[in-house]
């Protein structure tokens, strides 16, 4: 699939520097902040996330001996092990030995809530909620799991004090809704609701319940984006199978060089679809939606899925897509999928040694340069560092952030050459992904942006004449069947570039239709001026389409341009067969509904394609300023656990 980018704009290492300040500057507060979290080590929060992967790493329980005494009290054998994490993690012991406590006191009463769950169908809700004097309150409750929402909130409003009609419940980012039992939403035992009490007056109650509906709207809206986006994308898939590819704009799967794949037609399909759904989710990416953008990825790698193996194993999307994936977790500090981030980066790293070869020597021998791909791997590096960070590895992580930082370093280019190249013609993209391809020499990086433009614009002819010559042998399989050539050509055209529906037409549509003026008689054909039919293909249609479909319909050029556009520049044998006063009420309104469910179609596709870049190298066209600032983050917080770490 060929892509294309919008510019983008990368920092120079002086503005790295400046950016390093920033980042650190905020990550620190003010600098009295910044001097406090010195001591204080990464938030309270990561921290707990490296306490939890350490656990499991070493199959603690802390709910059982040694950790928890007979009385269900804390142990001393529990300030031993937050001592030991403390010095492993290089933070201070105090705030490791509470997470600890904390950890082991949720899972104390986890047990007794699954007990009871067990013993009487009795789920504990763990209740969090801000109290009339704005403190942060937390409570649990026992409920049966049938009872509905709305019963759940006069229970809590009970508990709490609060009005039972300005109660909203949220779970799992999600308001749950009041006339639905708590297990149709998948309330379970031990989970956990927020309690989000609305304004007492009037006018704010309102202007809450304009806002919730407007998040449902929104959610709503987000559905139907990718469900709209699946339909285009399917579209696209299904007039990728049925007719010539050269007619579907920038749709198309090409390797690393722009050059096409021989892909079986069924793989075809179920890779199109994937890759349609993975640039609309990059789209979002760009913008920064995150959330948005990870809904599609997921859609996407759900029909990676369907694709054969060996099929994955030759192309890099795959691997891409896991390392996309995981870089939403993180810039929405999704923590939680930890787990899940771990092996879709170790599937990443299996993808690309398979399509690139563990060594690059694959893709050297195709592209005779690695460095744009270089990006992948500083990406890999840096995510492979931030979730090492997160389990409590900090050797392992101090390793991989210095080998991202140093691909990065290699990887900068510099914005003023790139404004010297756009100077020369080029585009933001060509200046940045040729410079990186150069090692940041403008002279050479130049000569390689024309050398590979001349090398694409050749893959392009080699394309436009294989196409011809697949057309002839199609034109001279119909002479063979004892059809004029100009019959033969035009009925091709018309059945779309598909031989079968081109002998359909030719079977059932006189061959009079297809020929020139002076070779029918004056009653077979309806006479449309040259004039008029340019004026048609002045619109891009072919022109022997536009003749065609203008004495399909007497000459009225708005039906016959309707007609083309409905049916993709061509009439269709069914159109052909019959002439236009035969058309019945009826027929017209068949023909009408469906050229408005081609028209609602043809819209789909377009946002489908709007979103699809024509550069077959867009997603290696990273500015690095995003990895920039994650290096500093957590190489920040690893030298302010242990200044010795880095």
């Amino acid at each position: 699939m060929r892509i294309k980018s919008s510019p983008t704009v990368s920092l120079s290492r002086d503005q790295y520097n400046n950016k390093k300040r920033e980042v650190i500057a905020e990550v620190s507060g003010t600098e009295k902040e910044g001097r406090r979290m010195a001591t204080d080590g990464p938030p309270e929060n990561v921290v707990q996330d490296q306490v939890r992967s350490l656990l499991e790493n070493e199959k603690v329980k802390l709910w059982e001996p040694p950790y928890t005494a007979e009385n269900k009290d804390a142990s001393p054998e529990l300030k031993i092990l937050g001592e030991k994490y403390a010095l492993q993690l290089c933070i201070d012991s105090s705030m490791v030995e509470n997470i600890l406590e904390n950890l082991r006191c949720n899972s104390l009463q986890g047990l007794n809530a699954k007990k009871t769950f067990e013993d009487t169908g009795l789920a504990t809700i763990r209740i969090n909620y801000t109290s009339h004097t704005k403190r942060k309150e937390k409570t649990k409750l026992t409920t049966k799991l049938n009872i509905s929402a709305k019963d759940l909130r006069a229970e809590i409003a009970k508990l709490t004090g609060m009005n039972e009609q300005h109660v909203k419940l949220i779970m799992n980012s999600k308001v749950l809704k009041m006339d639905r039992s708590l297990a149709e939403q998948n309330v379970k035992n031990n989970s956990l609701i927020m309690v989000m009490q609305i304004t007492l007056t009037e006018e704010e109650a309102k202007e809450q319940e304009i806002n919730y509906q407007e998040e449902m709207k929104e959610q709503d809206e987000r559905k139907a984006k990718i469900s709209r986006t699946r339909k285009g994308a399917e579209i696209l898939a299904q007039h990728g199978e049925n007719t010539d590819l050269s007619n579907v704009p920038y749709l198309e799967i090409a390797d690393q060089k722009g050059r096409p794949i021989p892909i079986p037609a069924a793989e075809k399909k179920a890779l199109l679809l994937a890759m349609t759904l993975h640039e609309k989710g990059r789209a979002f990416m760009k913008k920064k939606d995150y959330a948005s953008a990870l809904l599609y990825l997921l859609d996407s790698d759900e029909e990676f899925g369907k694709c054969g193996s060996e099929l994955l194993n030759i192309v890099d999307n795959h691997a891409v897509l896991q390392l996309e994936i995981v870089w939403c977790y993180l810039q929405l500090e999704q923590l939680d999928c930890l787990r899940d981030a771990e092996e879709r980066l170790k599937r990443a790293q299996t993808r690309l040694n398979n399509c690139y070869g563990e060594n690059l020597e694959r893709l050297y021998n195709l592209k005779g340069n690695t460095a744009n791909e270089q990006v992948l791997y500083l990406r890999l590096k840096l995510l492979q560092g931030v979730v090492l960070y997160h389990k409590g590895k900090l050797d392992q992580t101090k390793n991989h952030l210095n080998e991202a930082e140093t691909l990065l370093g290699k990887l900068s280019v510099d914005d003023t050459k790139v404004m010297q190249l756009m100077c020369l013609g080029f585009t933001a993209q060509e200046a940045r992904l040729g410079l990186r391809a150069c090692n940041d020499d403008i002279e050479v990086a130049a000569s390689h942006i024309y050398h590979r433009r001349e090398e694409k614009a050749e893959i392009r002819r080699k394309e436009k004449a294989e196409r011809k010559r697949k057309k002839q042998e199609a034109v001279n399989s119909l002479v063979a069947m004892g059809y004029s050539e100009k019959a033969a050509a035009k009925a091709f055209r018309s059945a779309n570039n598909n031989l079968e529906r081109a002998i359909e037409i030719l079977q059932h549509t006189p061959e009079q239709v297809y020929m020139d003026d002076e070779e029918a008689g004056p009653s077979n054909r309806i006479e449309v001026s040259e004039e008029t039919i340019n004026q048609v293909a002045f619109l891009g249609f072919d022109h022997s389409a536009a003749e065609i479909a203008l004495r399909r319909f007497n000459g009225n050029i708005e039906r016959a341009v309707q007609a083309l556009i409905d049916h993709g520049g061509y009439l269709p044998s069914s159109l052909l067969n019959s002439p236009p006063s035969s058309t019945s009420p009826e027929d017209m309104d068949v023909e009408e509904e469906s050229s408005e469910k081609k028209q609602k179609e043809r819209e789909i596709v377009e946002e489908v394609l709007a979103d699809i870049p024509e550069h077959e190298e867009d997603y290696l066209d990273m500015t690095l300023e995003e990895e920039r600032e994650v290096i500093i983050k957590y190489k920040t917080w690893l030298q302010r656990s242990h200044p010795s770490t880095l």
